[in-house]
């Protein structure tokens, strides 16, 4: 009982999955300002019938950005370099284990990244059944 509420605790498992990319050689220029890195994360989220429900980008000077973007089946943050060419992502998904390469391809192409790594982790959610 927590304040007079009672938590009763579900035998259940939800599996979801936290996608972590790092993209190499991309354009310094979609990565350097929050209107370009934000032209192309809407873009690539519209390749795949996506809208964000709420995102919040930081400006770095003289250059960067980190952000974070909410959708109704996943959420990401981002952080950039452009002057290395490069952004890490981290994403949690509760969409099928397939998405991870759907979104990293999109968002490949729009950040015109040479190369990325590409890590997949189930993460489980509740109680673990037998």
């Amino acid at each position: 009982m927590t304040d007079g509420i009672l938590l009763q605790l579900q035998p259940c498992i939800v599996i979801t999955a936290h996608i972590i990319l790092d993209f190499y050689k991309a354009d310094p220029l979609t990565l350097a300002k929050t209107e370009e890195l934000q032209a192309a994360i809407d873009r690539a989220l519209a390749s795949i019938d996506v809208v964000a429900c709420n995102d919040n980008y930081i400006q770095f000077e003289p250059q960067g950005v980190t952000a974070t973007v909410v959708t109704p089946s996943f959420h990401f943050s981002i952080h950039t370099w452009p002057e290395y060419g490069s952004c890490a992502v981290d994403l949690y998904s509760s969409k099928e284990p397939e998405f991870a390469r759907i979104i990293a391809n999109e968002l490949k192409k729009e950040f015109q990244a040479g190369e990325y790594d590409l890590k997949v982790i189930d993460r489980t959610v509740g109680l673990r059944i037998g």
